[in-house]
């Protein structure tokens, strides 16, 4: 199967779960690139980002709104914030190391989980500082077991060895 196939399959899977679960691009499809597809970090974000880009979410986000799902009044400032911390983000990226950004991305994800699995649908504030613990406690585990057993180097394929590249 090609590489080109693999990723629309993968992008259908990635966009039918954000469409059920109403989850940005940085749960599932960050993580996958990087595993399945042999992405650096920086790759993997940027790559998500630019996948995530209108029009891509506009019909599932049109199927909420028929619902009434969709508050509009809160879409519009939330983007305008989204805008600028999505670029002034983007410009710390080149300054912060690969494997800061993994553990950072990582620990981001153990706490929303452990959020929704400590109160699934009672208030959630309740759950904010044991998520946070819970959280901080695996992402140090992480770190010892990392330091013990260090993963092995991936060979990367350079542009050349039968490899393209493309916007």
């Amino acid at each position: 199967m090609g590489q080109y196939l693999l990723l629309g399959l993968f992008g259908a899977g990635v966009g039918m779960l954000s469409g059920l679960l109403g989850i940005g691009g940085g749960i599932a499809l960050v993580p996958g690139l990087i595993v399945f597809f042999g992405f650096t970090q920086q790759e993997a974000q940027g790559t998500s980002l630019a996948v995530l880009v209108p029009p891509i979410g506009i019909f599932a986000a049109l199927v909420y709104y028929q619902e009434g799902f969709v508050r509009l009044p809160v879409v519009g400032w939330v983007a305008l914030g989204f805008v600028v911390g999505a670029y002034v983000g983007a410009l710390l990226v080149p300054s912060i190391p690969s494997e800061a950004l993994s553990i950072a991305f990582g620990v981001t994800l153990l706490y929303v989980g452990f959020m929704f699995v400590l109160a699934p649908t009672g208030d959630r504030s309740v759950a904010a500082l044991p998520a946070g613990l819970a959280a901080l406690a695996l992402a140090i585990l992480a770190w010892v077991l990392r330091r013990r057993f260090p993963a092995k180097p991936i060979k990367r394929q350079t542009p050349g060895d039968n490899v393209e590249y493309h916007l």
